[in-house]
Order: C-alpha cells, then sequence, then structure tokens
C-alpha cells in the first residue's frame, strides 16, 4: 500500500502520526477531546491521558467513552485519506454522538446506569 508520508494529515502540521500525537497531541484531537473535557490538556503518553480522563470525568463508563473519542478521531482521518472528506470537529462530534447512542441501546441498563443522562448533555 502506498502511503504519502507519516505526517498528520488532521493538524496539516509536520507532526509525525504517532499514536500519542493523532489521538491527543494534534490540535484537532485535542479540540475533540475538550467537547468531552473542557479543560484537556494532553499529557505525556496514552496512559496518562486515559488515567487523566477517567479521573475528570469520573463515571463507571469512562473507558467507553475513552474509546468511542479515539474511534471517532480515527473516522475523521481515514475518511479524508479514503473518501477526501474534510475533517471536521462537526463530523467527529456527530460520529461520537452516534456511536454512543449505539453502545447506550445495546448496553445492559445496570451497568450503563447514568450514562442516557451523559448522553443528554451533547444534544
Amino acid at each position: 500500500m502506498y502511503c504519502p508520508g507519516y505526517t498528520c494529515v488532521l493538524c496539516h502540521q509536520a507532526h509525525m502520526e504517532t499514536r500519542d500525537h493523532l489521538f491527543f497531541q494534534c490540535q484537532f484531537a485535542r479540540s475533540c477531546w475538550r467537547y468531552i473535557y473542557p479543560g484537556f490538556t494532553p499529557g505525556d503518553n496514552v496512559h496518562v491521558n486515559i488515567d487523566a480522563i477517567k479521573q475528570k470525568l469520573k463515571v463507571p463508563f469512562h473507558m467507553e467513552i475513552t474509546t468511542l473519542v479515539t474511534w471517532s478521531i480515527w473516522r475523521t482521518r481515514n475518511d479524508f485519506i479514503f473518501n477526501g472528506i474534510t475533517p471536521s470537529l462537526y463530523r467527529c462530534r456527530r460520529t461520537f454522538k452516534e456511536e454512543l447512542n449505539l453502545v447506550f441501546h445495546g448496553a445492559k441498563r445496570k451497568k450503563y446506569e447514568g450514562l442516557q443522562a451523559w448522553i443528554e448533555n451533547f444534544r
């Protein structure tokens, strides 16, 4: 497979597209995280970031939220690379909301108590 480069396509800067950059350090990723966690400032690595998000959200479904935000960033990136769709925060947020609703509708209600109220905050 031909790769035109290894720089981040979301922030348009000459940053190597590493896991930490793509999901947490990139300006686009930071904007996506600030939607969920307004005070988000990325740490040194993925583990520090996930722990900070867990501490800030204080909900039992924090890992699902973390996974869905990173999935939304990944889909936005791939839509640009493979389909030529311009990345936008709006698109990333919409993907997050859609995926979060799918998790909620497929979840066992006892495990995700409070998830519906949390989702309502993003409508």
